[in-house]
């Protein structure tokens, strides 16, 4: 008897498309363990509201399928609905740094498991100016690439497609001139860009902030001054690699605030929220502690 109930929200266009192949392997496995499923599929960005619209206490939870920006989006609608279920991720998008983070493996059918073993964890979330975000939240040349690299060229490529976006953005690098204050200090000068991280990952490395943890009520914050080229290669490489920092153009520490101002610029810069676009400049960065319920392996 299928006495319980979720919801699965799921984007058919997310990375390579796979998860379609597995949405009754996904059916057969919940149903195996006395779920009814409620389906969504996604037709258009920006449309998974909808799949939230007849959520009540009936409902054990929501299993999103896609990518990073998939369940940013809903963590975003979650938390201005105040939905408070736990939200499991299935890693089926091109970026998929959270759900790994989590737990969840490149695997479709053994993260769709690891849901069902029932594991949930209360997480911190972060907020840029009305935006909820999951995972990290940055700004300038980094961003850039992002917003300039297609969806489909993600798609078909991952990770390489934004090492190859960012070989095209080199002769086009622009520093910004930021103020950056924190609720002990401001810092001030001439930026490359900047993370804001929740999690110790983003764009396919792993351990980049190597303080950052999803509940510790902190976020850590990587500032890329600017500097000799060749120098901040060189210390951003030993960054991924998970070695110590020796560069004092990179800056690196953790607060659950930020205020980010872009001083004497007429362009208009958004930042980057989770892998999609976010809120333009002056940013407003807080940090929401033990505000969301995720499913972990």
């Amino acid at each position: 008897m299928l006495n319980k109930k979720v919801k699965l929200i799921y984007n058919p266009a997310a990375g390579d498309r796979t998860f379609n192949s597995y949405l009754d392997q996904f059916l057969k496995l919940f149903q195996a363990a006395g779920f009814r499923v409620d389906i969504y599929r996604s037709m258009e960005p920006g449309d998974f509201k909808k799949g939230l619209e007849n959520i009540d206490q009936s409902y054990e939870a929501i299993i999103v399928a896609g990518g990073d920006g998939s369940a940013s989006e809903m963590v975003d609608l979650m938390q201005k609905e105040q939905i408070d279920l736990p939200l499991g991720i299935i890693p089926a998008g091109t970026a998929n740094d959270f759900a790994s983070f989590l737990g969840m493996t490149q695997n479709i059918e053994n993260s769709i498991k690891r849901i069902l073993d029932w594991k949930i964890k209360e997480i911190d979330v972060g907020r840029v100016n009305k935006r909820y975000f999951l995972n990290v939240c940055v700004g300038g040349i980094i961003s850039q690439i992002a917003h300039g690299t297609e969806t489909e060229m993600k798609n078909r490529l991952g990770k390489v497609a934004y090492y190859l976006q960012g070989l095209k953005e080199l002769p086009n690098i622009k520093s910004m001139q930021l103020e950056i204050e924190t609720s002990r200090e401001k810092i001030e000068g001439e930026f490359l860009g900047f993370f804001i991280f929740n999690s110790k990952d983003a764009g396919g490395f792993k351990n980049i902030a190597k303080l950052a943890s999803i509940d510790d009520g902190l976020f850590d914050l990587l500032a890329v001054k600017t500097g000799n080229i060749l120098k901040l290669s060189t210390a951003a490489a030993d960054l991924f690699n998970g070695k110590e920092i020796k560069n004092k153009n990179l800056i690196y520490l953790q607060d659950n605030y930020f205020k980010i101002t872009l001083k004497n610029s007429s362009r208009d810069e958004h930042c980057d929220i989770d892998g999609e676009k976010g809120p333009a400049f002056p940013l407003e960065i807080e940090l929401i502690p033990a505000a969301q319920k995720v499913f972990t392996a």
